[in-house]
């Protein structure tokens, strides 16, 4: 009986892809872990025509049923949207404005398949490429952006048009960015979706942030923080002044982590103000408001204007500048709770980006509670994940007895989507400004100094709990260094 073929030799025998095209895929496919046909159709090498076609001609492949089960490809629906959205075009090319708007149009249609496909996926974000051989899809899932579909490059505009009509944009306007929002109607309930658009080198590149509010997991236990650093920071948010800082990357949790302090404090005794860029989720009793430059309502002014407000806790979305720093420092100082985040590697950094930013050491010192730095790292799934064999060189990295404790790699599952991972947990750690640290900041001692001061009181650097996390099973090692420059 002769061995079945790989997919890739059918390919070529059947004239679809060459031997380089081939080459390229599997490379790529080494990178993305993603399946070779949806590799090769993602890099626009076979169409969907003929993708389908492979299938039908060898249904009994192994990796043919896996492509089916975890089909990255246009589905059907969508398929018969695409062929009826590519006929709507004048003679001009461009598309009639009631194309745009109607419920009843394909491409309306198509569109809202789009967003659908990414709230059903978990997605935070959606991106709408163009790309050499047609518009790319992908949404952000857990971090990782993953390929959905490759549509006809005539497609590209009409989608970015009606993503401007949602978003209240200019639809004429292609050459220079814009942004939008809109709300979406999904189930019941309104989604809130951030439209950007970029003009690049083929088109217009779009990327649309979902954000869904009956998804906010608030609650530190939710994130993951383990319960001694909850009791930790529980014991800075009751206090009646001073200043917690978050810090952290874009996407690192930073907002969910502020929103759920805010949750463990918001009673009616407390009159708590934020100002946000933008506003993400609304959070009952606050008063909330959203930074609008052009009307001239930025951090530092709405700062100022807040404090005649009769504040007790104020949440200050950003420090980006030396006046926005200088007033919350100081709201601090003078009987306010305020929490802010700020852009830094890790905690004690944090420290010498304020002195940077312009901020006295003393002030600094005197005001700030507590610094949290923290990233998010995909957690495995725990439908499909499976014990790293005893031999793995793991078990002595992190220095396990796999006859005592397992560790656990990912795999896989329908529950998944293929990727072995799903939801993501926070890595963190907390630097308690206690009073020995305190007194470093003001005589300017390095950081590296005041590190070893924290470590010797009990401080856990992010390394420390990433390998904890990894060590119950929660995510592991390669999560950790993909997401991290934590190197073990």
């Amino acid at each position: 009986m002769a061995p079945k073929k790989r997919i890739g030799e059918i390919m070529i025998e059947q004239g679809l892809i060459t031997q380089e095209q081939l080459e390229i895929g599997i490379q790529e496919q080494k990178k993305s872990g993603e399946l070779l046909g949806a590799v090769l159709f993602s890099l626009g090498f076979i169409s969907q025509k003929n993708l389908f076609k492979l299938l039908t001609i060898s249904s009994a492949s192994q990796e043919e049923t896996e492509l089916r089960k975890y089909n990255a490809e246009i589905p059907l629906e969508i398929e018969n949207l695409v062929k009826q959205s590519s006929s709507l075009f004048q003679r001009d090319g461009t598309i009639g404005k009631k194309e745009l708007d109607s419920a009843y149009s394909p491409l309306v249609n198509l569109v809202e398949k789009i967003v659908v496909e990414g709230v059903q996926r978990g997605a935070t974000d959606i991106h709408i490429n163009p790309d050499v051989k047609g518009v790319r899809v992908r949404y952000r899932v857990d971090g990782v952006l993953q390929h959905s579909m490759f549509l006809p490059s005539e497609l590209l505009n009409p989608i970015v048009s009606r993503f401007k009509v949602m978003g209240q944009m200019n639809i004429a306007e292609s050459r220079i960015p814009q942004d939008g929002s809109a709300e979406f109607p999904y189930r019941n309930r309104f989604l809130d979706l951030r439209i950007s658009t970029f003009p690049i080198l083929g088109g217009e590149n779009v990327v649309i942030r979902v954000l869904d509010k009956s998804q906010l997991r608030i609650g530190l236990e939710n994130l993951g923080f383990f319960e001694e650093d909850i009791e930790k920071l529980n014991t800075s948010i009751q206090l009646p002044f001073g200043m917690i800082l978050v810090t952290g990357p874009t996407g690192s949790g930073k907002t969910t982590t502020l929103y759920s302090c805010l949750s463990i404090i918001n009673t009616v005794s407390r009159n708590i103000f934020t100002l946000e860029d933008p506003v993400e989720y609304q959070l009952p009793l606050a008063r909330q408001s959203q930074i609008n430059v052009k009307a001239g309502l930025t951090f530092a002014t709405g700062l100022r204007s807040i404090l005649r407000q009769d504040p007790d806790v104020i949440l200050v979305g950003e420090m980006r500048d030396a006046e926005t720093a200088e007033l919350a420092i100081r709201a601090a100082l003078t009987g306010h709770l305020v929490f802010s985040t700020i852009h830094t590697n890790d905690a004690i950094s944090s420290i010498a980006r304020i002195m940077d930013i312009g901020i006295d050491p003393f002030l600094i010192s005197t005001t700030i509670d507590s610094i949290v730095a923290q990233r998010l790292v995909r957690s495995l799934c725990e439908e499909c994940k499976e014990v790293l064999p005893a031999f793995s060189s793991q078990y002595k990295t992190l220095g396990i007895d796999p006859a005592e404790g397992s560790l656990y790699k990912s795999k896989g599952c329908p529950s998944c989507d293929g990727s072995g991972f799903k939801g993501r947990t926070v890595i963190y750690e907390i630097l308690k400004i206690s009073s020995r640290i305190s007194e470093m900041i003001n005589i300017k001692a390095s950081l590296e100094d005041v590190r070893r001061q924290a470590i010797s009181e009990g401080f856990r650097e992010m390394r420390e709990v990433a390998l904890e996390k990894v060590r119950r099973g929660i995510t592991t090692l390669d999560e950790v260094s993909h997401a991290t420059r934590i190197t073990f």
